[in-house]
């Protein structure tokens, strides 16, 4: 909820940027440099504040006032410093938006009645504010980009930390992969190809209907009881060779069957508009069947065996077998993509990858195991334990990692003050009357309008 409340916030911000011509009477409250400040845009931050469910006092006006004239300041001198943005950037952020936007509303109706214009009319509007935004960003990264601490830094704010106050930290791990996942044989895939065509035919000559299609046969859960159909879904939401399908068949029609990693489809499309277009689908998903997965398992206890008897490292054995494309060419290293790098708290591993680790000491590998993907697909791996690091205090030998980012982000926030105050001094500001006897951290206020 806070995201969805933080997304139309920024909706309501960039909506005060756009306000159409003649339905609203402006009023400046602020100038920085070459850029103006408008009462609606204080008044989109206000009423965030109150939808996230704060009343907003003078102080938190004061701070919304503030955080403007910090925008303000930074496209400012974007512009002075001559940044660009490319308009693929710019599109993409304006798709990324309309699409939260109409899955909060629903329909592409909805939407359109609320905001009262269309999407292409929304689109046009939103493209200025957006750029600046992208502007805004680009510039604050700028910044905070030349700033970086040196060992000697790192060391000075890890001394400056109260003993009491250095954080304690979980215990962490560093493991590798080798997967085996079976595949479905030529034989299955065909097999039901030639289902997927047969109850295709049924449909599309009346004898069946799509809706009890999708019930008897869809390997689709999330369509399976709604006669396979997905209502105004944006583009780029389902996988390519769907959208392909839906793009070269006509409303009403049916595709032919066609292939995705998900098995084989055919799709009725119901209606196309735009970005959006409505369709159903029934998928018919092959089965890896019983021969499969014990083929699949010897040929892991062999890999195994290999491994165990010095006849191939466990990088080599899973740069050339593992069936996982994210860890076999880093030799099944598994990443922690959250928060970078390869360690992993062991608070937020799987339990069934967790218990099997836990028993290894650093080096060894496991004994193979099943798991299943999220689909329920059963698949084999072992597992190498490559680095345990125990709950301690966090300390610079085990964490320099976590204390240099945290030294950069003090030194990021020194440094950015440092350059606000020195902007300031150089650039043309004034502040409405209004807001003179507001506490800001910077000196803004230098005359009245």
């Amino acid at each position: 909820m806070k995201h969805i409340l933080a997304v139309i916030g920024t909706f309501l911000s960039l909506a005060a940027w756009a306000q159409p011509q003649g339905e609203v009477i402006e009023r400046i409250i602020g100038v920085v440099g070459g850029e103006i400040m408008l009462q609606s845009e204080l008044e989109g931050d206000v009423l965030q504040m109150k939808m996230q469910g704060t009343d907003p006092s003078s102080d938190d006006v004061c701070s919304a006032v503030e955080q403007l004239l910090f925008q303000k300041l930074l496209l400012n001198q974007a512009k002075i410093d001559s940044l660009e943005v490319s308009e693929a950037e710019i599109q993409a952020q304006i798709e990324n938006r309309l699409s939260y936007f109409l899955q909060m509303f629903g329909t592409v109706e909805a939407f359109e009645k609320e905001y009262g214009k269309t999407i292409a009319q929304w689109k046009a509007e939103f493209h200025d504010p957006i750029k600046e935004q992208l502007l805004v960003e680009r510039m604050r990264y700028s910044l905070d980009n030349k700033v970086t601490a040196t060992p000697k830094e790192v060391r000075n704010f890890f001394e400056s930390i109260p003993k009491d106050s250095i954080p304690l930290i979980s215990e962490e791990i560093q493991y590798s992969q080798l997967v085996i996942e079976p595949k479905p044989t030529e034989i299955e895939k065909a097999r039901i190809r030639a289902i997927a065509d047969s109850v295709r035919t049924l449909v599309t000559t009346g004898k069946m209907t799509m809706t009890i299609a999708a019930l008897r046969f869809s390997d689709d859960p999330g369509s399976k009881y709604k006669g396979g159909c997905y209502e105004n879904v944006r583009k780029g939401a389902f996988v390519p060779e769907y959208e392909a399908a839906v793009q070269s068949t006509k409303e009403g029609e049916y595709s032919p069957v066609f292939e995705s990693d998900f098995g084989y489809h055919f799709v009725k499309v119901s209606e196309k508009r735009g970005e959006v277009f409505s369709s159903c689908h029934v998928l018919f998903s092959p089965k890896v069947n019983e021969y499969d997965l014990v083929a699949a398992s010897a040929k892991l206890d062999s890999i195994t065996l290999a491994i165990q008897n010095d006849s191939i490292s466990f990088y080599k054995a899973a740069l050339r077998y593992s069936t996982d494309d994210d860890t076999r060419n880093q030799g099944g290293k598994v990443t922690n993509y959250q928060e970078g790098g390869l360690r992993h708290n062991v608070d937020n591993l799987d339990r069934n990858v967790f218990f099997v680790l836990d028993k290894l000491k650093v080096g060894e590998i496991s004994q193979p195991i099943s798991l299943e993907t999220p689909s329920g697909t059963p698949y084999y791996v072992i597992l190498r334990l490559d680095a345990r690091t125990a709950a301690h205090k966090a300390n610079m030998t085990d964490d320099y990692l976590l204390f240099k980012q945290q030294a950069e982000a003090k030194m990021r926030a020194e440094s950015f003050n440092k350059w606000v105050q020195k902007r300031i001094t150089l650039t043309y500001v004034k502040v409405n009357d209004e807001y003179k006897d507001c506490e800001f951290q910077f000196p803004w206020v230098k005359s009245n309008l």
